[in-house]
């Protein structure tokens, strides 16, 4: 498939393919979808496949392209397979909720400050070194794709049931049967993992994606091609970290702007405490499903190293409850140890939640996890794989993140799992070399919500680091975005960045910065932050 995929408002079309026209020059193979997705919502499966093959993604971003869903939807799409994106900033223009978590961290390139010429030349060098670097998803001949189904328990799954689904899917991919086959089901809801010819997975993609309602048939819940992060809730066409719909979330994704004015205006006007569209009736019955269910400062911080943190300890927490009476109770909320396998034939088991942290291990298809915590963003995952050691202390289990994305829970859901990083995990500290020097922050006095921090470079030898591209410093921030502070790590190759940091926020924005180095992070080093004038 295409180099780079761009996407854009089509009412942006005259200064993006400007842009094109000089990224072909460069010898870039650009898809750009000339047909706008119009009536339904309806996805085509070339745009699906495109963006799971491109090379990279680049986001045209304007007050058109912030304000049109299909555009945040492919924004997500991008983040969901991996690809490396790029935000040429068209206008100045304030990045709607939808897409902010995708985008956060990144850098982007402003064309009203450096001008159209050292935009494209700059967008034209970054994306130079991701050309045929990645193996792209959609090179590979066949795909495994994960479907999940409700309301029937594994030991029922029988043969035939399987062949009866291997059928159903065949027909809905337009495939021949005989070119899937099902490699493993696990329980929960029934996970049934099914080889397939990667047209036919990005077919049923597709399909989810446009909420097609033949997937009810068999209770298929919801699908994602292995290797994606989220997986596609099939009644809804949302994409979501679980597999399990929400169902108030369902209905309100399945309105319209127009109906859901419309029930918004006649929730104001009647009364909230006396009309809600999902109490006043009870619901209708789900249909009978095809088979019947079996019921079943500049001062260092002192870190521990990475020897020194134990396996976070799985405890009951407690919030707080109203009673009828409104007086506050405590509810316990238990989390769980799950167990999982490594779904990809080899992944990276990392430091630190995200694919530029140091790594540590290699891990192998099969390879059996046992899953202690979540990061906040819910992407990726603490483990141990099993039989591994701490190089350091090998009498403890070796602990480190694997990317969500590429392994499989055979129990459970990711709201299991206790959110330990950041805040129960530390990275490993390193005293190799001295932390950072002479931080400090800016922020702009025409835009108050840009904050810059610098600091004094720090040269380390191609020797001294985990490979010649890996980044030298790591920023991890809290930033105020849409009024709550986000976290967000920032990898950093150059001594200063710059955040989108918003007001509104009841807490303080914060953070600190660490150097990377391959034995560890010597910091972390706590920024000093710029108030607001």
């Amino acid at each position: 498939m295409s180099d780079i995929f761009i996407s854009y408002s089509r009412k942006d079309s005259e200064i993006v393919d400007r842009f094109t026209h000089v990224l072909e020059g460069a010898g870039m193979d650009v898809w750009l979808d000339r047909e706008d997705i119009k009536a339904g919502n309806s996805w085509r499966v070339q745009i699906v496949e495109a963006i799971d093959t491109c090379d990279a993604f680049v986001l045209m971003l304007s007050a058109n392209s912030a304000a049109s869903a299909n555009v945040h939807k492919e924004v997500i799409l991008a983040q969901d397979s991996g690809r490396p994106t790029y935000v040429v900033m068209l206008e100045v223009v304030r990045l709607p909720a939808e897409i902010r978590y995708p985008l956060a961290g990144l850098q982007f390139i402003n064309v009203p400050l450096l001008g159209f010429e050292k935009s494209v030349q700059q967008l034209t060098d970054a994306l130079k070194p991701h050309l045929k670097k990645i193996t792209a998803q959609g090179e590979d001949s066949h795909k495994q794709t994960e479907l999940v189904i409700q309301g029937i328990d594994l030991s029922a799954f029988d043969g035939e049931k399987q062949k009866q689904l291997l059928a159903f899917v065949a027909n809905l991919a337009n495939a021949d049967a005989s070119q899937l086959s099902i490699a493993n089901m696990t329980a929960g809801s029934v996970h049934v993992f099914m080889e397939m010819p990667a047209a036919a997975a990005f077919q049923l993609k597709t399909l989810a994606l446009n909420a097609d309602p033949r997937f009810q048939e068999l209770n298929i819940a919801s699908l994602r091609i292995v290797g994606d992060r989220f997986f596609i809730h099939t009644s809804s066409g949302a994409l979501d970290a679980s597999p399990k719909p929400n169902p108030v979330k369902t209905f309100l994704s399945s309105l319209t702007g127009r109906a859901l004015t419309i029930l918004l205006g006649i929730a104001l006007l009647i009364g909230l405490t006396t009309y809600s569209p999902w109490t006043s009736a009870p619901p209708a019955s789900d249909p009978a499903p095809a088979w019947s269910a079996t019921p079943a400062e500049s001062t260092p911080i002192a870190t521990p190293s990475a020897t020194e943190t134990p396996p976070p300890t799985v405890t009951a927490e407690t919030t707080e409850t109203p009673t009828p009476t409104e007086t506050p109770s405590p509810t316990p909320v238990t989390y769980r140890i799950l167990n999982a396998v490594v779904a990809n034939e080899r992944i990276a088991c990392n430091y630190g939640p995200g694919s530029l942290y140091l790594n540590d291990e290699a891990l192998r298809q099969g390879l059996k996890l046992q899953v202690f915590g979540r990061d906040i963003n819910s992407g990726w995952a603490y483990v141990h794989p099993d039989g591994y050691m701490d190089d350091v202390d090998p009498g403890r289990d070796k602990l480190c993140w694997v990317d969500l994305r590429f392994i499989s829970l055979l129990d459970g859901e990711i709201e299991d799992l206790e959110i330990v990083y950041p805040g129960k995990v530390k990275l490993p500290s390193s005293d190799y070399w001295d932390p950072p020097k002479n931080v400090y922050t800016a922020r702009s006095r025409s835009n108050p919500d840009k904050l810059s921090i610098y600091w004094d470079a720090f040269i380390l030898q191609p020797g001294d680091m985990e490979s010649a591209n890996a980044p030298r410093y790591l920023l991890e921030l809290w930033l105020c975005k849409g009024g709550e502070l986000v976290f967000t790590p920032v990898f950093a190759w150059d001594n200063n960045v710059v955040v989108d940091d918003e007001a509104g926020c009841a807490e303080p924005s914060n953070g600190m910065i660490y150097i990377s180095e391959k034995h560890g992070y010597p910091g972390p080093v706590v920024i000093p932050w710029t108030e607001r004038p």
